[in-house]
């Protein structure tokens, strides 16, 4: 099996130390940025502009997340597994904390704040920087599920395979309960399915036996 040349981790390894490292083994980091990250994009020559003595500015003003400035941007449209179409920015910045060019893609947040990802892969499709983020945050609920839903954290024993057993049934369970509310329950939530599968055995159960 091959190993992944993608590392994906939160905005709290979004720092130097941890993203110089990681490139410098040979592995693309994909994150998200902070609303105060100190973003700044390559400045554009003005041929109108006066000559002037000194060295020409290297960069442009920093990037405001709010209001981006559309001659530096490019839009695009991602669509979600549900199917759900957002429009979206992208645009290759300089990153004062990260001392590198990243390439950045700006999504609308559910609260209206928007949410920045980035990677230092510059040559990465913007829809695929989104995708990958989403997919590891998605392994957070699954784990939040198994755990209040499919007993995740019910197995007491310390016998490695036993755990290794109970781990990959929770996980099972899991995947078969989402799978079932897709295709024949999809208004429900995952605690209100568990509940209807709950009564509907202990009225079968009550049934069967008087």
């Amino acid at each position: 099996m091959a190993i992944s040349r993608t590392i994906v981790a939160d905005a709290f390894f979004s720092a130097f130390d941890f993203v110089y490292g990681i490139t410098k083994l040979g592995f693309n980091f994909v994150g998200w940025l902070k609303e105060n990250a100190y973003l700044r994009y390559q400045a554009v020559p003005d041929p109108h502009a006066p000559r002037r003595r000194g060295r020409k500015a290297k960069y442009g003003k920093t990037e405001d997340f709010s209001n981006p400035d559309m001659s530096i941007f490019n839009s695009f449209i991602y669509t979600d597994s549900k199917g759900v179409a957002t429009r979206c920015l992208y645009a290759i910045v300089h990153s004062r904390t990260l001392k590198r060019e990243i390439k950045i893609v700006i999504c609308p947040g559910k609260d209206g704040k928007p949410i920045v990802y980035f990677t230092t892969e510059l040559s990465m499709s913007s829809d695929r920087i989104v995708g990958f983020f989403r997919t590891r945050f998605q392994i957070e609920f699954d784990i939040r599920d198994a755990k209040q839903f499919t007993g995740l954290q019910s197995s007491q024993t310390r016998d490695r395979q036993r755990l290794d057993f109970a781990f990959n049934l929770s996980f099972t369970t899991l995947n078969i309960c989402k799978t079932v509310i897709r295709e024949d329950y999809p208004n429900l939530t995952l605690a209100q399915f568990k509940r209807l599968m709950f009564e509907s055995d202990l009225a079968s159960t009550t049934i069967s036996t008087y």
